[in-house]
């Protein structure tokens, strides 16, 4: 819970929600109130779980793992894979000049604009007056499923931005190298900092580096985005106009026919073999990386699961089906743990006297589970999960994350009331 508090004090971070809690520790979200209720470490008995099948301990605890996690966060909640939210305004002030709009009478292209901009998430046109008000703070009058649409939209933008950044900045100069190195971040945590990466152009060059992003952006929201819009607006037999411009897109009318549909449009429904019940297994995934990437509670998805022909939440289905036609772009919401390989090679290049009975054990493990983190032909352990993808994240910033890491460890061994020596030699968590 102070980890909570902490990161909802940083800058920008918004209220941070159970489902975000359940993504940061990886624990299915049903099993989160245990964890809220878990006892200290030097209760804990170091039992050890690799899946995330539903068990109780017989002491209630923090794992290891998710005590290790617990204090690199508390330290640097900056490691915790949280993408920063950007507010509807931001994400309207991006999206503006490439919402379609058409100017009535007496109206105007920017009142069209806001109007057009709901829709776009798959809510009513009406909606864009609440999203869009001035007293709107955050992204806290949008339902979870809009703000991922968002978070992807944000996403795209900010790699466009990036790439793009980099190819004018091809020049052995201080300037671009430092360029280099600042590009780390990505999404709104990016963009919300552009202006400070392009205030070394000048006028003529910056024209030029905003008219091909405009060109580049533009033709994946238009072709890419707005397709997968228009697709789900045929697959909910709904004239794609019509849902782009006036959101229109509700149809809770039963589908008895599903060859009356390309393999595009096909409705995304609640049954068993729908791209919705199968996603989580489809991207490998964890139960909780699945909920919070589509931004559900456990019962949004059981309702939806209950209704197995008809089609699921609007904006949801919308994710579903752009992720589906472009599956690499899970990145933006989820990134994929490193090979243990890997790790245990950074590790000894900076350690030479570390060894792979030790790996498990560093990322709060037993050692016997060292060798099939190693093994390249099976996913990530599942307690090395998110460990495994922070590490490699800072490691790529180059920021010296095996000696934090190796320090919440042997805080987390003393807490535990064991001796530091044996248990680098033994690798057992409990006594």
């Amino acid at each position: 819970m102070q980890l909570k508090t902490l990161l909802e004090s940083r800058p920008d971070s918004g209220e941070v929600r159970d489902l975000d809690l359940a993504m940061l520790m990886n624990v299915p979200v049903n099993r989160l109130s245990q964890l809220k209720r878990s006892r200290s470490s030097i209760y804990a008995l170091g039992k050890q779980l690799d899946d995330e099948q539903d068990g109780v301990d017989d002491v209630p605890s923090l794992r290891p793992s998710q005590a290790i996690l617990t204090r690199l966060l508390l330290r640097h909640p900056e490691f915790a894979p949280l993408p920063l939210r950007p507010t509807n305004s931001d994400v309207f002030e991006l999206l503006a000049p490439f919402i379609p709009s058409e100017k009535q009478t007496g109206g105007s292209v920017l009142k069209s604009r806001k109007l057009g901009f709901a829709p776009l998430f798959g809510r009513s046109y009406i909606s864009s007056y609440k999203m869009l008000t001035d007293m709107s703070e955050g992204s806290q009058n949008s339902s979870l499923p809009v703000v991922r649409l968002q978070m992807l939209i944000v996403g795209k933008y900010a790699e466009i931005f990036k790439t793009l950044l980099k190819e004018f900045s091809k020049d052995p100069s201080k300037t671009a190298q430092s360029l280099d190195q600042d590009l780390k971040e990505t999404g709104w945590a990016l963009l919300r900092n552009r202006d400070s990466f392009t205030d070394w152009m000048d006028d003529d060059v910056f024209q030029s580096f905003n008219t091909e992003l405009h060109r580049r952006f533009d033709q994946w929201f238009s072709r890419d985005y707005l397709g997968v819009l228009s697709d789900e607006a045929v697959s909910r037999d709904i004239e794609p106009e019509i849902a782009i411009s006036k959101g229109k897109w509700v149809n809770r009318e039963a589908v008895q026919d599903l060859s009356l549909y390309s393999r595009n449009s096909a409705p995304i429904l609640g049954r068993e073999d729908s791209p919705f019940s199968l996603f989580r297994e489809s991207f490998g995934l964890t139960s909780a990386e699945s909920y919070w990437t589509l931004g559900i509670q456990i019962k949004a998805f059981y309702r939806f699961r209950q209704r197995a022909d008809q089609r699921v939440d609007p904006a949801t289905s919308i994710l579903l089906r752009y992720l589906f036609r472009f599956p690499n772009d899970i990145d933006l919401f989820v990134k994929s743990p490193p090979e243990g390989r890997w790790i245990l090679e950074v590790v000894q290049r900076e350690d030479p006297s570390f060894k792979l009975s030790q790996l498990a054990p560093l990322f709060g493990a037993s050692r016997v589970m060292s060798y099939g983190f190693v093994d390249g032909s099976v996913q990530c352990p599942f307690f090395a999960r998110r460990l495994a993808t922070i590490f490699a994240e800072q490691y790529e910033r180059g920021l010296p994350i095996y000696n934090e890491l190796l320090s919440c460890v042997e805080e987390e061994v003393v807490a535990r009331r064991l001796d530091p020596a044996q248990f680098w030699r033994d690798g057992r968590w409990h006594h």
